[in-house]
């Protein structure tokens, strides 16, 4: 009798079967047409509180400044919110090379930082930029796998993460008008 040892939960064997799903969803969609989406984001700001409540397909949060920009604190800032979906993507990145390339994984930390000034808007003269600047991603791998494959991984994955193209690119974003509404 042959007993087949439990599989042992954890980010690893969770690669494992993000692999198998990913390659059987390129199997299923072999065209580049076939993964064309629109994807979107709405925000709303409408009550006393001045929170911005966002709400992404099934999901919401709220972000919100601090109080020297008329906030409360009750949730990120919307350069917080950047540094954050930076490091998800990048994290998200890694994972996918891993599971492609059966590179076992336990643990992926991405922490992402950036300077960020708001002076200009308070009127501040400031030579900083008016952006979040000086952004900086540290990748801390953990696992089984050796520091040279951790190595060719994240630089694939510095060359390859969507997020990472996008805020190192210029892209242009048309800017719309919606009808106005009246707030009967």
């Amino acid at each position: 009798m042959t007993i087949t040892p439990a599989r042992t939960p954890g980010l690893a064997e969770h690669l494992k079967d993000k692999g198998a799903a990913m390659r059987a969803a390129a199997g299923r969609r072999p065209h580049d047409s076939d993964w064309d989406e629109e994807i979107g984001a709405v925000c709303v700001a409408d009550d006393a509180t001045g929170v911005r409540k966002v709400r992404i397909g099934d999901w919401s949060f709220i972000g919100d400044g601090g109080p020297d920009i008329g906030g409360f604190g009750l949730g990120p800032s919307s350069p917080e919110l950047l540094c954050a979906v930076i490091s998800t993507c990048l994290t998200h990145t890694l994972m996918c090379m891993a599971a492609l390339d059966d590179i076992p994984i336990d643990r992926v930390e991405v922490q992402v930082r950036a300077r960020n000034n708001d002076a200009r808007f308070f009127e501040v003269p400031s030579d900083a930029p008016d952006v979040p600047h000086d952004l900086k991603a540290t990748v801390l791998l953990t696992g089984p796998s050796s520091p040279e494959q951790y190595a060719t991984l994240i630089a694939a994955a510095d060359e390859r993460c969507p997020m990472l193209k996008m805020v190192r690119s210029q892209h242009t974003i048309a800017l719309l008008t919606a009808p106005t509404a009246s707030a009967d």
